[in-house]
């Protein structure tokens, strides 16, 4: 209990940084991305929509999964949304394959390591059990149920 009190937070950190950086410095991962998501939106005739608002949305996306499995509210879901918003920005934002110099080509893969190893660590978090207060929580609604249908059974 004392460990996933504080693993979440710990583990929420790095996503609540990466997400906060896209929404108020969107253009970096933009200039990424767009090569891809460019063609896309012009395929499905919403090429009006800018990169950089998609990048936004993302982080916004990704700053309340994270603050929510910080919190321990919904962490199984919010897990699962953040395993699944970090593997489609790692499918998109690090084409290590790409580059030319050696040396940027191990730090783009190194960073593509480290995101695969967090979209395993949210999945973990994912299938951990619930905090002792939610199993707590949750026997007082069995109970308070069970105690009003046999309530009104009497009746």
């Amino acid at each position: 209990m004392v460990l996933r009190t504080l693993a979440r937070p710990l583990l929420a950190s790095w996503f609540v940084y990466a997400a906060v950086d896209a929404i108020l410095a969107p253009q970096k991962r933009a200039a990424v991305i767009a090569p891809i998501v460019e063609p896309a939106l012009a395929e499905i005739g919403a090429s009006d929509i800018k990169i950089t608002d998609i990048v936004k949305v993302h982080g916004m996306a990704t700053l309340a999964a994270a603050s929510s499995l910080a919190l321990s509210r919904n962490p199984r879901t919010s897990a699962l949304l953040l395993a699944g918003l970090t593997a489609g920005s790692v499918s998109l934002g690090r084409p290590f394959w790409e580059q030319k110099d050696p040396e940027k080509r191990r730090e783009e893969l190194e960073r593509l390591i480290k995101n695969v190893s967090l979209v395993g660590g949210v999945l973990i978090a994912a299938t951990a059990g619930h905090s002792q207060r939610h199993v707590a929580r949750a026997k007082a609604k069995k109970a308070k149920a069970k105690a009003r249908a046999a309530g009104s059974k009497n009746k």
